[in-house]
């Protein structure tokens, strides 16, 4: 499920390791990445994080036999972001024997049948929030508290049933609605109802967007 805070939690865990490794790489946003650039491009990123090699690989097969028979050595620290097919798995971490011994590989993904398939070692499946849990990161993002303020409390409560306790959505919306007077959030809130619920997020993403370009 998107939106629930895969990305943040690894990305927190591959900083707190990062000063254990010489050799490190975090190529986010995957899924996308491959439909608009291809895999040998997610390729080069790993290599040049790495190596800082001169040229670059023109394909992925080159790629591939790049990365598996010159990292065996080299300890690394690896974040795959929002995988979406086993084949870039493949392709960018395809086994243990392609790292050298003690190298940690973190992957976020929305399909589970993805870690199965890859034998992941230890796979950690993180929950939605409750109520309460959302209310509190929200009015972090939109009142700069752990609570709403008088007045607020009905629309903030509002808020969190529409987000369905997702931690991005709740994070980009209180952002957005942060310091905005109440006709602004009566007027957000409702144009979101009225959305489904699973174009909530992207809704949600292209505001945030716009908001930053104003």
């Amino acid at each position: 499920m998107g939106g629930i805070g895969k990305t943040t939690l690894a990305k927190t865990i591959y900083n707190k390791l990062s000063n254990r490794f010489e050799h490190r790489s975090f190529i986010a946003d995957i899924r996308e990445s491959w439909k608009r650039n291809g895999i040998h491009y997610l390729q080069n990123q790993l290599i040049d994080d790495i190596m800082k090699p001169v040229n670059k690989v023109r394909n992925e097969d080159e790629g591939t036999k790049f990365i598996s028979s010159r990292f065996k050595c080299k300890k690394v620290l690896l974040l795959l972001d929002d995988v979406d097919n086993i084949i870039q798995l493949k392709r960018l971490a395809g086994n243990h024997d392609w790292f050298s011994s003690g190298s940690r590989i973190i992957i976020t993904t929305r399909n589970k049948e993805i870690l199965e398939q890859a034998r992941v070692d230890y796979n950690y499946e993180r929950e939605v929030m409750d109520d309460n849990q959302s209310l509190v990161l929200f009015s972090k993002h939109a009142f700069r508290r752990d609570s709403p303020p008088r007045g607020f409390e009905d629309l903030a409560r509002e808020v969190v049933s529409i987000t369905k306790g997702l931690p991005l959505s709740l994070e980009v919306l209180g952002s957005l609605l942060c310091g905005k007077q109440l006709a602004f959030w009566r007027g957000k809130i409702d144009k979101l109802k009225k959305v489904p619920p699973k174009e909530v997020q992207e809704k949600l993403r292209i505001s945030f967007e716009a908001l930053d370009y104003q």
